[in-house]
């Protein structure tokens, strides 16, 4: 089997009509739009597909909408392929999208954290004006010599983002950006201009890193389905502990993109699937590593080569595929007592069965009480009864299973 890591991307990868194609063909795309929707009580879908791009740009909105159409894709994936990713890596903002589909932040919690995030560092911006540039053609270390040569009180500039051996990102004041970059482009360097609305990971937010520290302390965070690896130490989270602590800093400190492709490297990934949108992080970890096939769920050609390659590796057990259609559906019982019954306990005896059968065929008897309890997630989650039909439907075709009549 391939080692797979999941990539999210952060600011910059927005563009008008992000998720459209997607939630044409995809029911959980559309619902984790609604979902968000609900959440926030602003049209952010109508913001995503046919806003304005300055609007959409602007720090409050872009992080809460790239974050909804990262989990509407990886969801989509998960429900199509049943994926089960060796790691998953966010850059920046990204790193709230990994550790909401790896499960330890809820859809709710995360929406609301980068969307106070990005209010936060749009009220930071207007009162220290900054920018944001990508240098390539020079080595980090070269980067790094230049802003400490600029920088002093007030002026302020330093490496934001270590994208690649050769590409980075510098933040800080505007003056002091602008001299970095006149400087860095004498020297042979690409300079480009970045599309975002605030200078994100360095000093300038050290405010907003107080402030959001408040929002951390107050979410509750839950276990880890897969190790996601940190921006700041570019290492997997270690303990629950460092979550507030790690996300915290992240505001103040430079995304190691370059060392977490390395960490990869190391642990020998060989395929490596950007959900988008765009296609940022998939050509980070092209630059970053040849050898590493990356591809993007925001281009058809890639995501076919995903489908099929999905295909060809898993063997979609029965009892599996029951527990990925649990996880994926929306959620619409807000009583405490009826989810711990037709949820939490029916999933544990998934869990469990699941374990019993491992290495051996399930037998039909258990495929069947697999079916019965996928049912009740579903009745006490109060799924439609159209939607259920359409899902068992995919059950079957998935499974390639032909023998229960339940499935017909």
């Amino acid at each position: 089997m391939r080692i797979k890591a999941i990539l999210f991307p952060g600011q910059g990868s927005q563009y008008v009509g992000m998720g459209k194609d997607l939630c044409k063909d995809s029911a959980i795309a559309r619902q984790t739009f609604e979902e968000a929707e609900d959440i926030l009580k602003f049209p952010l879908k109508q913001l995503c597909m046919q806003g304005k791009l300055p609007e959409l740009t602007s720090t409050e909105n872009a992080q809460p909408a790239i974050l909804t159409a990262s989990v509407a894709a990886y969801r989509d994936l998960y429900e199509r392929t049943n994926i089960r990713p060796h790691f998953m890596a966010g850059h920046s903002l990204g790193e709230f999208s990994a550790l909401t589909c790896a499960g330890a932040l809820s859809f709710e919690d995360a929406l609301r954290l980068v969307r106070k995030r990005g209010m936060l560092m749009k009220d930071a911006a207007q009162s220290a004006p900054g920018l944001m540039s990508a240098i390539g053609k020079l080595e980090a270390a070269q980067v790094e010599t230049v802003c400490r040569e600029i920088s002093r009180d007030g002026h302020t500039v330093m490496v934001s983002n270590y994208n690649t051996p050769s590409q980075n990102v510098i933040s800080g004041h505007a003056a002091a950006v602008i001299e970095a970059e006149e400087k860095l482009s004498a020297m042979g360097a690409a300079v480009k201009r970045l599309n975002v609305s605030a200078p994100f990971h360095c000093s300038l937010m050290e405010p907003v890193a107080r402030e959001f520290r408040k929002e951390l302390e107050g979410v509750q965070f839950g276990s880890l389905a897969c190790p996601v690896i940190s921006n700041v130490t570019a290492l997997p989270y270690s303990d629950p502990k460092e979550f507030v602590t790690l996300l915290t800093d992240q505001i103040v400190k430079p995304v190691r993109w370059t060392e977490t492709m390395a960490y990869l490297r190391q642990q020998e990934l060989s395929l490596a699937i950007d959900v988008g949108p765009g296609k940022v992080v998939r050509n980070l970890a092209r630059n970053n590593n040849p050898a590493i096939q990356a591809l993007t769920l925001d281009f058809w050609e890639d995501n076919l080569m995903v489908s099929s390659y999905m295909k060809i590796e898993r063997r979609l057990p029965f009892i599996s595929r029951c527990m990925g259609l649990a996880v994926a559906t929306r959620n619409l019982c807000f009583d405490d007592e009826a989810y711990e019954e037709g949820v939490v306990k029916p999933y544990q005896k998934l869990q469990a069965m699941q374990l019993a059968a491992e290495g051996r065929e399930e037998t039909r008897e258990e495929k069947q009480q697999a079916l019965a309890l996928l049912k009740q997630i579903f009745e006490t989650k109060q799924v439609p009864a159209q939607e259920q039909a359409h899902k068992l439907h995919r059950l079957a075709i998935d499974t390639e299973e032909n023998t229960l009549p339940e499935l017909g």
